[in-house]
């Protein structure tokens, strides 16, 4: 960990000399968060970890009067302990240490925005954050194609609709599944509308190089309604062919200080899949700000297992994050 922030912090002084001999209209922001989570599982006990710590780095500079290029890069890294591990050869020990989470180029203008590199993906943005909206817990939700090696287009919003495409490309060399990757084309589209009341989005994963074989394909569809300005409620439907279906329900209030959240989630395996079983998930959470910068919360949700007889567990959790 200490090696990636060192080298970062050198990069970024770098990125800061270049800076100061750019032009007016280019701009470079440093940012990140630290994150503490205590949790309780009623079937794997209490544990204290970090909760997905960032350090980033992000910037843009005009190419025309209309055209905009910008970046980001982004490390994950451990806050909570400096864990120690046997190198590779066995001998010594490394420290953890940061892991990508994003990093990407693009432009951007009137004729919408262009990146590539790694993001989340556009189907995860646009059908499943609305209900798997928690700090820590999590909803189930349909496998989707990985992160990374993706070009991503988002057309600009015309009359409340907004097209976006992406392509995940692996490439073709076979070699490379020996270090866990998987070649091939993943391609993904969303189709969006937005108004003052409701915005409602419609999606499609071929997830066509997951590790999987075989991996079928992933759609689904998202009604979000805003009926005040401080409450939405999310509905979504979700199937992967041949594998399950995705019922989720949510709703989240500001009440001033933080808000009140909760979702609910419905699988249902497909008939296929034998001793499997519907089942059902619900999880509520609450923030509370403790000013501009830092905010604690508090999550509570109970798990049910598609393993018939297996029975559900509960997970509690509670903590705080800082952002600068």
């Amino acid at each position: 960990m200490k090696k990636s922030i060192v080298a970062l912090a050198v990069s970024s002084a770098a990125l800061a000399s270049v800076s100061a001999y750019a032009a007016e209209d280019t701009s470079l922001d440093f940012y990140g968060n630290i994150q503490y989570a205590y949790t309780s599982d009623t079937a794997d006990g209490t544990n204290f970890q970090d909760n997905g710590s960032t350090l980033g780095v992000k910037g843009e500079s005009k190419v025309t009067d209309d055209i905009t290029a910008f970046f980001k890069y982004e490390l994950e890294f451990k806050a909570d302990e400096q864990e120690e591990r046997s190198n590779d050869d066995g001998n010594g020990t490394d420290y953890n240490e940061s892991k990508l989470d994003q990093a990407y180029v693009g432009l951007k203008g009137s004729f919408g925005k262009v990146t590539v590199g790694t993001h989340d993906t556009i189907y995860n943005n646009a059908l499943q954050d609305a209900v798997d909206q928690f700090e820590y817990l999590s909803i189930s939700m349909a496998s989707g194609s990985s992160q990374g090696d993706t070009i991503t287009y988002f057309s600009p919003s015309m009359s409340g609709f907004e097209v976006q495409v992406a392509l995940q490309t692996k490439g073709t060399d076979d070699s490379s599944t020996d270090n866990g990757d998987f070649t091939g084309n993943a391609g993904m589209a969303v189709l969006k509308y937005s108004n003052d009341l409701m915005s409602v989005a419609v999606g499609y994963d071929s997830r066509e190089n997951t590790a999987e074989d075989d991996a079928d394909a992933t759609s689904g569809i998202a009604v979000t309604v805003t009926p005040m300005d401080n409450l939405s409620v999310t509905a979504k439907y979700e199937t992967t062919e041949d594998t399950a279906d995705y019922l989720g329900l949510a709703a989240r209030y500001g009440y001033g200080m933080g808000d009140v959240y909760g979702s609910y989630a419905n699988v249902n395996p497909d008939s296929s899949q034998d001793d499997n079983e519907t089942y059902n998930e619900y999880a509520l959470g609450v923030t509370y700000s403790i000013n501009s910068s830092m905010y604690t919360y508090f999550e509570i949700g109970n798990y049910g297992s598609d393993v018939k007889d297996e029975g559900s567990h509960t997970t509690s959790v509670v903590g705080v994050t800082y952002v600068f």
